[in-house]
């Protein structure tokens, strides 16, 4: 028997998690609680306010019995509260707490064991599904915050909320018919075209600043409840509201209501009025569910409004994968006393593209748990937080509107001086200069002038109004101790390198109907601030961003991104991966190698249609140590977490794992990721030699692929189920050839030709397309013929003299194409997906096509591209050049006339789409043919070769989630 009974337990881990949920009441060994089941004593109680009850329950190990009674809690009602238990924790004891003599030191230290069921509509979901989380008391207080969360009310209030705001709409779309110049001056106020959405977004930010009024009625005196300025009864609701705003503007919470006041003061007397009254029920509906902004309620409803996001790219960050980001984030704020107020205060937080604040927020309620885990009171930290520590900027009005009502949301009840949240002045100026936004905070002086819609003593307000005056504010470098973002993706309209532009806009800086001239203006101030910093723009915005959060970051500070999985392997990221490797420390990747290998499955942001990573790292390269290198570690999750209690649970994984498998082990797999019984995900250790290494550790299922690839590009040979590595010669593909021309150098505005229709004839063929139907073989036809341009011959004869037999592939979509690289029985100039490539010496070009078609040669290219969009590896030109091949420099004259008669003896055979190679007999017989015929390997390398083939296409950004054929079977 236990020396400690499990009510003293109870009532000691009670006491203990008393101390970290700050406002929540905390009771243990209760009777009498539950309403109509006198007999349930729930073990331990957590309440408050606006809150749902969580019940823990608890049991020394075996535990059998306490998962069953933490299931039947869920659904009941405790007295005095108005919401029933949604959530229920299964705790297990470690037996040595039960013996041990100061029971609040043993469960302060002890891991703990536990589960939590939920109740998600009339069914009951246990996470995790099976098995248990492992944690201290420190981890169940966070699952007890998160899982308090009323979730049904807050689906309930998106819900009420997305429907006022829509018959809102409807009545200025009405307005809109009849009076255009009306919802075209409300569109000016938010820097957006007078489109359906921009009003939808109008009447969003009108709802938004009345649920922050009925919430802040009754906290001071001069302001009146919301209905008693816009109910059914009041004469002039419009004009009645207006003052009751202006009024709230002198107290404070200018990013809710500036914007807001602004529209009302635009619209018809009628029109505002039924506006006003439809959206107070509105209003009403939201407030009477009990849920606040500190649920992500403002920005999961506003983000759908955004109409921008196509050219200003600003996809929104989903809750779990923000709270998954901060945490890790916060947890590198190396020296931090978390129990300190006055330490707290002294923090810098950054979003330069906050959006709808997910971030920010995110960072916030990290920050907050930490202080109230200390001891310390959440609320009293709020005006320091909101006036000091957070750092929000946007080039959209609305975006710095529902930053601020979701931050002011987190302690709605607390007042706050001003804050930090500045929309940046975006395109051309009163005075004929352009601005870049966020991105002016790159010039080397210190001080930015922005437009401000935070502090009510400057009495500014939206884009385009009078009221709007240019402030100077300090936004220092080298100041900030975490910098987090999910930036725009959007780069230049151009898809080539070092390139002129041919589109009628520049990408990137196409948002808020900005004009040509200005597009170009914009695009030469960025390049001009951005000189000497890793900003491509082939990269694109995103990389701009990059290289702001380095700028702003103090030594020791955390940089926090979302970034698109380009960053990975694309050679205009070379230089952040740079700057990384250099510069930075203890850094983490985290990317999502989902089962589906779907597009919309392997992003942390909604809508973005492509692969995404978290990137995390500490500012301040190593000292001296045996490893001269900082240590990179990449986890890639078998999905994106669903909620926050998985977010959680992967956090606490990813931050307590010690002693990781190293890429350079050998083919034996990462760390699993735990949750539960259940594998989330693997982790790796790998440390890139040099700032040109692509990061190959994205996106993976099986990370003994990542091993086998890696030391291949090391020429070694080193196949799973083997326990060493064989010698086999690699070297960068531009030291045994020479790539042909970008394809704009051939056919663009000022290249030497034009494209036509193939000829037969042709003096100058050309392979141009992919058509995966006619690529089966490995000898293709020119598809298209080059006419020269007259007065370019000269030009023309020197793009001609590279043409050449072999091409590679720039765009490789294994889940239907065969070949990575092609041969042309003609000599024939490379285009947009067939870039050629030469040797010196022509027995060369047999080997490539042989070598890149077999499984090493397409795991190399897969391992080298990038893998941003399911099933596909793109590839510049410019990484064409560090593609690992082998060398055939090293063969023999009679292994490269065995390459050239295995060549011949694939000419008519067919080959099918990559991610069928272990299913393959023609595949499979080339593999035989290059493992053992022309490199002289045994059966056993062949059979591990054929291994990895199965290995490979099992990977989800392989198959990107096409279904195999069920007649594709494995061809050992």
């Amino acid at each position: 028997m236990p020396h400690q009974t499990e009510p003293s337990a109870n009532t000691t881990l009670g006491n203990i998690l008393q101390g970290m949920l700050g406002k929540a009441v905390v009771r243990s060994e209760n009777t009498q609680v539950i309403e109509g089941h006198a007999g349930y004593h729930p073990d331990i109680l957590v309440t408050a306010t606006g809150r749902s009850p969580v019940v823990i329950e608890a049991e020394y190990d075996p535990a059998q019995n306490v998962e069953p009674e933490a299931r039947d809690r869920l659904n009941l009602h405790v007295v005095g509260q108005p919401r029933p238990i949604e959530a229920a924790i299964a705790l297990r004891y470690p037996s040595a707490v039960g013996d041990a003599h100061d029971l609040s030191a043993a469960i302060a230290g002890a891991t703990l064991r536990y589960c939590v069921f939920t109740a998600e509509g009339s069914d009951t979901v246990r996470f995790p599904q099976s098995g248990w989380l492992d944690g201290a008391v420190t981890d169940l207080a966070d699952l007890v915050r998160l899982v308090s969360v009323p979730q049904n009310a807050v689906d309930q209030a998106a819900t009420f909320l997305q429907q006022g705001i829509d018959d809102a709409a409807n009545i200025l779309g009405e307005i809109h018919d009849t009076s255009p110049g009306i919802t075209a001056s409300v569109a000016g106020l938010l820097g957006m075209d007078d489109v359906p959405q921009t009003r939808r977004m109008a009447c969003a930010i009108i709802a938004n600043a009345m649920i922050f009024h009925d919430r802040i009625a009754g906290m001071h005196e001069n302001i009146d409840a919301l209905n008693m300025v816009c109910g059914d009864s009041v004469p002039d609701p419009q004009g009645i509201t207006l003052s009751a705003w202006t009024a709230i503007l002198n107290i404070n919470y200018w990013p809710i209501f500036a914007i807001g006041r602004d529209i009302l003061s635009q619209l018809p007397s009628q029109t505002a009025s039924a506006v006003l009254r439809r959206l107070r029920r509105t209003a009403a509906s939201v407030n009477g569910t009990g849920v606040n902004n500190a649920h992500d309620l403002t920005g999961r409803v506003f983000q759908r409004l955004i109409s921008d996001r196509k050219y200003l790219a600003t996809f929104y960050t989903l809750p779990a994968s923000a709270a998954l980001l901060a945490r890790l984030a916060v947890a590198k704020m190396e020296g931090v006393d978390w129990s300190d107020p006055e330490a707290i205060g002294k923090l810098k937080v950054g979003d330069f593209a906050c959006g709808t604040g997910a971030l920010l927020s995110a960072v916030y309620e990290q920050i907050a748990a930490r202080h109230e885990s200390a001891g310390g009171d959440a609320a009293a930290i709020h005006p320091v937080m909101m006036e000091e520590v957070l750092y929000g900027c946007d080039v959209m009005p609305s975006a710095i509107h529902i930053t601020g009502s979701t931050l002011a949301g987190i302690q709605p009840d607390v007042m706050y001086g001003r804050s930090r949240l500045y929309t940046m002045p975006y395109g051309r100026q009163e005075d004929g200069t352009v601005k870049i936004g966020s991105l002016e905070l790159l010039q080397s002086s210190n001080v930015m002038t922005l437009f401000n819609t935070s502090d009510p003593a400057l009495q500014t307000g939206s884009v385009g109004e009078e009221t709007a005056a240019q402030i100077n504010v300090e936004i220092a470098d080298g100041t900030f101790d975490l910098v987090i973002m999910n930036p725009p993706f959007t780069r230049a309209g151009s898809d080539w390198e070092g390139a002129s532009r041919t589109e009628d806009y520049v990408k990137q800086f196409r948002g808020l109907a900005t004009t040509l001239n200005t597009q170009k203006d914009m695009s030469k101030r960025l390049g001009t601030f951005a000189k000497g910093t890793c900003y491509h723009g082939y990269a694109g915005i995103a990389s701009a961003f990059v290289a702001l959060a380095d700028r702003k970051l103090k030594p020791g500070g955390v940089v926090a991104l979302v970034l698109p999985m380009s960053v990975a392997a694309g050679f205009s990221w070379q230089g952040f991966r740079q700057l990384l490797t250099e510069n930075y420390h203890a850094v983490e990747v985290l990317t999502i190698a989902s089962k589906s290998g779907h597009d919309d499955d392997m992003s942390f942001s909604s809508d973005t249609g492509m692969g995404e990573c978290l990137v995390i790292g500490i500012k301040g390269s190593r000292k001296a140590s045996p490893s001269t290198q900082p240590n990179f570690h990449f986890a890639s999750l078998r999905r994106r977490p669903p909620g926050f209690a998985a977010a959680s649970a992967v956090a606490n994984e990813l931050l307590n794992a010690h002693e990781l498998r190293n890429i350079v082990d050998g083919p034996y797999g990462g760390t699993n990721i735990l949750v539960g019984d259940h594998v989330s995900g693997a982790m790796l250790t790998a440390a890139p030699t040099d700032s040109s290494e692509t990061w190959g550790c994205v996106r993976l299922k099986d990370y003994s692929i990542a091993q086998t690839a890696y030391a291949l590009g090391k020429s070694r040979l080193w196949l799973p189920a083997r326990p060493s590595s064989d010698t086999l010669s690699t070297v960068p593909l531009e030291e045994l050839g020479k790539r042909g021309w970008h394809d704009i150098n051939i056919t663009g505005p000022k290249a030497p030709f034009t494209k036509a229709s193939p000829s037969d004839t042709a003096t100058y063929p050309s392979l141009w397309n992919h058509d995966a139907k006619a690529e089966t073989r490995l000898v293709l036809a020119p598809d298209s013929e080059l006419l020269v341009r007259q007065g370019m011959e000269n030009k023309a004869a020197e793009v001609w003299s590279t043409a050449s037999h072999a091409h590679a592939s720039r765009g490789f979509r294994f889940n239907s194409q065969p070949l990575s690289v092609a041969f042309t029985d003609r000599r024939t100039v490379g285009g947009r997906a067939w870039p050629n490539v030469s040797f010196g010496d022509k027995r060369f070009e047999y080997t490539f096509a042989v070598w890149g078609n077999c499984t090493l040669g397409l795991l190399a290219y897969w391992w080298h591209s990038s893998r941003q969009q399911g099933g596909r590896g793109e590839m510049s030109i410019s990484s064409m050049d560090t593609l690992p091949v082998l060398d055939f420099r090293t063969l023999s004259d009679e292994q490269l006339a065995t390459a050239e008669r295995i060549f011949d003896e694939f000419r008519e055979l067919d080959l099918m789409p990559a991610y069928l190679a272990d299913a393959d007999p023609n595949r499979a017989l080339l593999d035989r043919r290059v493992i053992c015929d022309l490199l002289g390997f045994d059966e056993e390398v062949y059979k591990g070769v054929r291994r990895l083939a199965q290995k490979w296409c099992a990977e989800p950004s392989v198959h990107g989630g096409k279904a195999r054929p069920k007649s594709a079977k494995y061809v050992e």
